[in-house]
């Protein structure tokens, strides 16, 4: 797949033709037979990554990670009605419309057919990640030689970056997304390079599957892994002479030759560029058609909500625990060939991918310095700039590969050895995979070793309460669950008042203050407890009649709101209680409320704003609507994921 190889390459074919396979092994599918002779650093790549990752999802890692539950939630969605455009469990109800739905409605189809939401999760983030290994070796085989690639694979089996995006992060679309586009851009290298019309097809396909898993990553990420691919194809069609060009190739240029070596030029890269142009147009087009319920939501619904703070802006030295987790965590043992990777990128032919690694990585910075926020202008306050560490990370990996390469069988270990000694050489390779492997258990159970989130909780006692006595006649609202709250909408009909996706939030209670949830209004200070009170002050307004408080720090706001204490869970979650509240308003038989009725299907962002204006209106009814395919995107509105 390279467009270059080295002399290795030869003779470890001539090696490997040497080794005698049964017949039966011979004769399985070429793909499978690459993979048990020249692609074995591969074959254990991902046995490496399907026991390592496997294991700790079955063992429930990401029960404390901030994203899981809230794409399980969204999984559940899907499960109960797959063509719903609308769920009434959080907030007031909101319309799913603003977050590809791919991800989640694989969740959903899963837990249709095992009947577990959690095996949903974990059988899709774990086929992620293997697809991401499998598309590090492939992307990386575009740039360096075989071997260095199955290094490459091995070390995206042990990134800490990985681990971190999995195990702490529970970010689902990002991986699915990344595995996915990795796994397309070969396809677009062979297009451009060979115009091989089946191969764009495939890609487009890919991208596609890729954009309806997670559009931010496709559109932002593309940049920076498809960008490099093109430029690198355009120049080496730039220097490489055509057949019919004969000794006039290396005509040399003056003023007389100037104007026949630049029509040489452009003759050389015209094929490329058009083929370029019919690559971009095409992609275009799939974006749009893929992601067009998002933009025509987002131009009749803008998100004007106050930017919700995130630490990948801050200050890494100001803020040490930010850059733990967004700089030093995702790096790990990578660091190390961090200055290998500029050295050997900006050395070779491959510089414009070490210059988007190492641009990738500079964004990733964040606050650190001001140039993150001039560069990237309002994208700044929208996006979370962990994203760019995480693509640096897995840019590095070709010349991660070539590092390792060097150091077992290079130049890098045999210099190490003339000046230190051949057990120095051992030493370090040794100390390096061991580092490797440390930092990623670490990482992944980073969790484990600094909370995150509340300690897990059982919610069948919450969802019993509210099956019963017609409890789920009214809203209730969580106090102190964390992230946990959306593993309790997953279980239960009942309508909470709050919830954990942000962009769906319209009441000027939550939009105008910088608060990410209610939930959690102790740690954002004077407006998150300001922001709630209105809540437990006029419940009324809201039908909100229960609070499941798993933090005795609101007791007293509480009491003095005028709620009284009902009593204590199996769970030890106290349910507080307003008599004084009235139930919503009954579900109609058919259609919609009549607030909502038209602009379901029309225009969700008067939908919303009619529900800011009368939310003791009930907007329990599901409506459908031909694009009801699309889901709505977890995570801040501030802070997409």
């Amino acid at each position: 797949m390279a467009y270059y190889d080295y002399k290795w390459s030869s003779i470890a074919a001539r090696r490997l033709s040497s080794i005698n396979f049964p017949d039966n092994v011979m004769n399985l599918p070429r793909p499978i037979v690459n993979l048990l002779t020249r692609q074995r650093w591969l074959l254990v790549a991902l046995v490496v990554a399907l026991f390592f990752h496997g294991a700790l999802l079955l063992a429930g890692s990401y029960r404390g990670t901030y994203d899981a539950y809230v794409h399980i939630f969204f999984g559940d969605h899907y499960r109960r009605d797959w063509f719903s455009l609308w769920d009434t469990r959080w907030y007031t109800g909101f319309t799913l419309v603003s977050y590809p739905p791919l991800t989640h409605q694989l969740i959903g189809l899963i837990a249709k057919l095992t009947g577990n939401l959690t095996t949903g999760f974990v059988a899709v983030m774990l086929t992620s990640s293997l697809t991401t290994t499998l598309g590090v070796y492939r992307f990386s085989r575009l740039w360096i030689n075989e071997r260095a690639a199955g290094y490459a694979a091995l070390l995206t089996a042990f990134s800490s970056s990985i681990a971190e995006t999995v195990h702490v992060f529970g970010q689902l679309p990002t991986m699915f997304v990344m595995g996915v586009m990795l796994n397309a851009l070969p396809f677009i290298w062979s297009w451009l390079k060979d115009a091989r019309l089946r191969d764009l097809i495939r890609g487009w396909a890919m991208l596609m599957i890729a954009a309806a898993g997670h559009h931010v990553t496709t559109l932002f990420g593309m940049v920076f892994f498809s960008g490099p691919i093109i430029a690198t194809i355009l120049l080496l069609m730039f220097r490489t002479p055509r057949a019919d060009e004969g000794e006039r190739a290396d005509e040399r240029v003056s003023l007389h030759t100037l104007f026949r070596w630049g029509v040489r030029r452009v003759r050389r890269v015209f094929p490329t560029l058009a083929r370029t142009g019919v690559f971009g147009v095409g992609l275009i087009l799939i974006l749009v058609i893929t992601v067009l319920p998002y933009w025509l939501w987002s131009k009749s619904d803008p998100i004007t909500q106050i930017s919700i703070p995130h630490a990948s802006r801050d200050s890494f030295i100001v803020n040490s625990a930010a850059g733990l987790m967004f700089f030093l965590v995702p790096w790990g043992v990578q660091l190390i060939a961090f200055p290998y990777a500029l050295y050997k990128g900006f050395g070779s032919r491959n510089w414009i991918l070490a210059a988007s690694f190492a641009g990738c990585a500079f964004l990733g910075t964040g606050g650190t310095t001001p140039l993150p926020a001039f560069l990237l202008k309002g994208a700044y306050y929208i996006l979370t700039l962990d994203r760019f560490t995480f693509w640096s990370t897995i840019l590095i990996l070709p010349f991660a590969g070539q590092f390792v390469e060097s150091l077992v069988h290079g130049r890098l270990g045999a210099w190490i050895a003339a000046h230190f000694g051949a057990w120095w050489r051992i030493g370090f390779i040794s100390v390096y995979f061991g580092a490797l492997i440390a930092v990623a258990l670490f990482t992944a159970n980073l969790t484990q070793f600094r909370k995150f989130q509340p300690a897990p909780l059982d919610m069948t006692p919450i969802v019993e309460f509210l099956a019963k006595d017609n409890h789920d006649h009214w809203r209730y609202l969580t106090l102190g669950l964390g992230d946990q709250m959306a593993w309790l909408s997953a279980q239960t009909t009942a309508l909470n008042v709050e919830g954990n996706y942000h962009s769906a939030r319209r009441l000027p209670e939550m939009t105008s203050t910088p608060v990410e949830r209610l939930d959690g209004a102790k740690f954002t200070g004077i407006p998150g407890l300001g922001s709630l009170q209105q809540f437990l002050t006029n419940p009324q307004r809201y039908n909100l009649k229960y609070v499941f408080s798993n933090d005795a720090f609101y007791d007293p706001l509480l009491y003095f709101s005028g709620w009284h204490r009902l009593g204590r869970l199996d769970n030890d979650v106290i349910v507080w209680e307003r008599s004084d509240v009235p139930p919503l308003p009954r579900r109609s038989g058919a259609g919609l409320p009549d607030v909502a009725a038209h602009d379901v299907g029309h225009s969700p962002g008067r939908q919303h704003r009619h529900y800011a204006d009368r939310v003791h209106r009930d907007h329990a009814d599901r409506p459908r609507h031909p694009l009801a395919f699309w889901p709505a995107r977890p995570g801040a509105p501030h802070q997409a994921h």
